[in-house]
């Protein structure tokens, strides 16, 4: 196991700054809590404190205190999500070694550090990673308790899925069926006993969850900073609409998606059951997707062996529970769903691997568990290839030697051998075949940039309707608002002096939209305020606040965006103050920007 951390930590801490800031939203509020506590507990974008992010403040309060002893770098921002990769591989691998075999905790643990998406979050400042980290602690500390009859320890449990609540708040209970029927099965007690253990642990994890929450919404609005992403100013919405119920059931496209050249957006949405295998998913964690279903499939023929010990049950029943969970919620849920919640899904997949690898091995002297074993490498070989032929930059050779050793692997793997280093032999060229693909994005991840806020796995794919064909164009600017919307734009020299030299205001710039206001306090090192928020659409600053700033000197500049002022459907706030700002300050144009000096009137 050692030698599978010590190329876990190669791969993720490897070259770590590549990405500089990654996603500018989340590293400009690192940066605002560092800068002032008030910001680090809220989670503000700022530290004027004028809105806060979209996501709960537990993934930014670690990488705030990396960078308070640290100092503020990409590098210092990256290093504990680093960490928390390898950290959460060792767990997975402690998952399974407790019950099943040392080979079937090392598959899991290598197909869950090879997987694209897992590296690429592993080397970025998204909260997946803690999130992932506390799922599976959580799944750990319920194995123990079912193996020890320890109370206590759901308990321990229920308070980690409460601060996986709090960093990515209802993605993180995808866990959660899983845990709970693992604890109403396998728990040794009587039925009374098992449902109070599991309702004290649930309780704990709502309070654990919760907890941050509630206060901040009894601060008086007026002593906080407004809570991004909500229309009404609420955490509580924001927990139950933005980051929740609408991400599930919304069919709905954005009217932002309305400006997509057709080309790039069906009329339909892609939900079903093959989502996940699609151009736009599968580099992310489907190379090993269809192994994982034949997995389960495997461990449920094999129900009574894997339940010979109370141990091994809850570890299948949380593993199968949490990836079917899962896999039929990202495949179904509405058109609010990311490429890099796949990541979810990858824990899950690397432990039925791992089962049903232990499971397969025990028959590894008959004929039908050889024959299912060869089955499963050899669609899971030709799924691999398929998924690599969508992809471009890749050698023919590599797809060709993929193809033909998966192949060969399972033809040898297939009938018991006369000598051992045949199986040897079939295992090296399976590993191969089957690790290889998803090693080599894993590898692309790390020596390739990546930011702004929807990263996306391996090479562009070769279909010219693809979001990674889109997000590449928009990268550059085609078109001007979705970089400004996805990616955020830089301040020129002459610009980020001027913001730098912006003397006693609280704000050295007011702009929008939410990525291109970070980028700009990033590199200015003064606050800047983004007017309504990451998508431009929250009601925040009113005009009648944004007045007052202004006449109290607090906002030196605004910053114009016309091609964002033109995107469908943004805050009426922002009209509003733009509207105002444009009728009554100088403005000049500054590298290409046109910039209000807030402290000229035109009158």
């Amino acid at each position: 196991m050692l030698i599978v951390l010590v190329l876990n930590s190669i791969l993720y801490f490897w070259n770590l700054g590549i990405n500089g800031w990654a996603n500018a939203y989340y590293s400009a509020a690192v940066q605002a809590g560092s800068m002032d506590w008030k910001s680090f507990f809220f989670g503000s974008l700022d530290w004027g404190n004028s809105i806060t992010v979209d996501k709960p403040p537990l993934s930014l309060w670690i990488m705030g205190i990396s960078v308070r002893v640290f100092g503020l770098s990409p590098e210092s921002i990256m290093a504990p999500q680093a960490a928390m990769g390898v950290l959460t591989t060792y767990l997975i691998y402690c998952v399974l070694r407790r019950n099943y075999s040392g080979l079937a905790a090392l598959s899991a643990a290598a197909v869950f550090f090879t997987t694209p998406i897992i590296t690429l979050l592993s080397r970025y400042n998204n909260p997946d990673p803690l999130m992932l980290l506390l799922m599976v602690g959580a799944t750990y500390l319920v194995v123990l308790a079912v193996e020890k009859t320890n109370a206590r320890l759901v308990l321990w449990a229920g308070f980690l899925l409460g601060l996986a609540f709090m960093t990515k708040q209802l993605q993180a209970l995808l866990v959660l069926p899983a845990v709970a029927a693992a604890i109403s099965i396998s728990y040794k007690s009587s039925l009374w006993r098992r449902l109070r253990v599991g309702l004290i642990g649930f309780g704990v994890m709502i309070t654990s969850g919760l907890a941050w929450m509630l206060v901040v919404e009894l601060i008086p609005v007026s002593a906080r900073p407004f809570i991004g992403g909500s229309p009404t100013n609420s955490i509580l919405q924001l927990t139950l609409g933005y980051n929740g119920i609408d991400r599930i059931i919304s069919k709905e496209e954005d009217p932002t998606i309305q400006l997509l050249p057709a080309d790039f957006r069906s009329q339909e949405s892609d939900a079903g059951i093959f989502r996940l295998f699609n151009a736009n998913f599968s580099q992310e964690a489907s190379w090993l997707l269809i192994v994982a279903l034949l997995a389960c499939f495997v461990i449920a023929t094999k129900w009574r062996s894997v339940a010979a010990s109370r141990g091994r049950l809850a570890t299948s029943i949380i593993s199968v529970g949490w990836f079917l969970t899962t896999y039929f919620l990202l495949s179904f849920m509405g058109n609010g769903i990311h490429t890099y919640y796949s990541a979810t899904l990858v824990p899950p997949l690397a432990l039925v691997i791992g089962i049903a690898i232990d499971l397969l091995v025990e028959d590894r002297d008959t004929v039908s568990g050889r024959l299912a074993a060869s089955a499963i490498c050899l669609v899971g070989t030709g799924f691999s290839f398929a998924i690599l032929s969508l992809g471009t930059g890749w050698p023919d050779s590599f797809g060709s030697s993929i193809l033909v050793g998966g192949c060969l692997g399972s033809a040898l793997l297939a009938i018991k051998p006369p000598f051992p280093v045949i199986d040897r032999i079939a295992i090296g060229l399976l590993i191969f075949a089957l690790l290889g693909p998803p090693l080599a994005v894993s590898w692309h991840n790390a020596a390739t940039p990546h930011n702004g806020s929807n990263p996306l796995s391996g090479n562009l794919t070769k279909s010219d309707k693809s979001l990674s064909q889109f997000l590449a164009k928009a990268s550059v600017g085609d078109p001007l608002w979705a970089k400004e919307l996805g990616y955020g734009l830089d301040p020129g020299p002459n610009l980020t002096t001027r913001l730098q030299q912006s003397g006693s205001c609280l704000w050295a710039a007011a702009t929008y939209p939410g990525q291109t206001a970070a980028k700009y306090q990033l590199a200015a090192g003064k606050p800047v305020m983004s007017l309504s928020g990451f998508m431009g659409v929250d009601p925040n600053p009113t005009l009648r606040q944004f007045q007052s700033e202004v006449a109290n000197g607090q906002i030196c500049y605004l910053v114009w965006q016309q091609s964002h002022l033109d995107v469908p459907e943004r805050s009426t706030t922002l009209m509003q103050i733009s509207a105002w700002v444009k009728d009554n300050f100088t403005s000049e144009v500054v590298d290409g920007s046109l910039v209000f000096d807030l402290q000229k009137r035109l009158h």
